[in-house]
């Protein structure tokens, strides 16, 4: 006698779940479509500055250059993360193009985070201890830092490609692309690499940023001279502070809080149809709000760096007037030490 498995429970639920809301079809698409847009142009035109006022291998845009980078080569997978959704969640690209958009999304997403760790390390050594800070200046230090995270993002990514397929089949014929995993799959390698990455990648560089930016900022409110002309200059210091610490908590806290949940919904240690469906929804949801980063990260710089704005030809990529010295952009980001 032939006995026909019985489908997993992730295949049923995910499935059901796609049938009841189908107005991810729509709204996904057109979010993604909006990060294209933006990220697009936003990352073209900061990589474009550098590259016109060949400031790109200074020291202090080492990590701006990284976070660019890794937000365009992102942004650039996104037209078949818009056609997958348009097209009722059904991929069409085959099993390698999968991996290379999954593997893109999350080396951004923890990338982001790490480089921006690597930015609070660095002002909250200039601004805590500036004596210190004078023997990190050199290049190779940033250098070091900048190759440690492509290795830790590397060595991730190359382990979700080759330990198993990405893409598996909906029950009515249709191929998923970083969804609908089998139980085994979740209670395997899909568990081990979210709980993995959520503390490397979210936890250790939260941890860091939210103790290193309120000493930053105690120090600033500290230190001598915080009014008359300091006053302004410390103000948009702090500023800058809360709006890193927003852009990080709103962009990737609620998609590690909710994978989290959903992982240990889905390998039994939460038990409930019902919040693994919910879990399901909003992970989906944080996904595309993690997304938010790749045109954030521009605009942040934009509006935070108001010299930048200011500056003649900045539509230009940052072309200068001739005989002037063109400002170092991170000068625009970072915290007077």
């Amino acid at each position: 006698i032939n006995v026909l498995p019985m489908p997993s429970p992730s295949l049923s639920t995910e499935h059901s779940l796609s049938v009841c809301y189908p107005y991810f079809y729509i709204l996904f698409p057109v979010v993604y479509t909006l990060v294209f847009l933006l990220g697009l142009v936003g990352n073209l035109f900061v990589l474009g500055y550098f590259l016109r006022t060949k400031s790109a291998t200074a020291p202090a845009n080492v990590f701006l250059v990284n976070l660019a980078i890794l937000d365009l080569l992102f942004v650039l997978t996104l037209p078949f993360r818009i056609t997958y959704h348009a097209h009722h969640n059904d991929w069409t690209f085959g099993e390698a193009l999968c991996k290379i958009t999954g593997c893109l999304f999350f080396a951004n997403l923890y990338g982001s985070s790490l480089f921006l760790a690597c930015i609070c390390l660095e002002r909250y050594i200039a601004v805590v201890h500036p004596l210190k800070h004078l023997q990190f200046r050199q290049l190779r230090y940033r250098l070091v830092a900048a190759l440690g995270v492509w290795l830790v993002l590397i060595t991730a990514i190359l382990f979700l490609a080759f330990r198993g397929a990405l893409t598996s089949s909906f029950t009515d014929g249709r191929t998923a692309c970083l969804e609908n995993f089998s139980s085994s799959s979740w209670k395997g390698r899909i568990s081990g690499i979210s709980i993995f990455a959520a503390v490397v990648g979210f936890l250790l560089p939260l941890l860091l940023i939210g103790v290193c930016y309120p000493l930053i900022a105690w120090r600033l409110l500290a230190s001598p001279g915080f009014q008359a002309s300091s006053r302004a200059a410390k103000r948009k210091a702090l500023r800058t502070v809360l709006v890193v610490l927003g852009v990080f908590l709103v962009c990737f806290a609620p998609y590690h809080i909710v994978q989290l949940v959903h992982t240990l919904g889905r390998v039994g240690v939460l038990g409930g149809c019902t919040l693994v469906r919910t879990t399901y929804v909003a992970r989906r949801i944080t996904m595309a709000l993690t997304s938010l980063n790749a045109c954030l990260d521009p605009l942040v710089y934009y509006f935070v760096a108001e010299r930048f704005a200011r500056q003649p030809g900045w539509w230009k990529c940052g072309c200068c007037q001739p005989g002037k010295t063109t400002p170092s952009f991170s000068k625009f980001l970072s915290l007077p030490p």
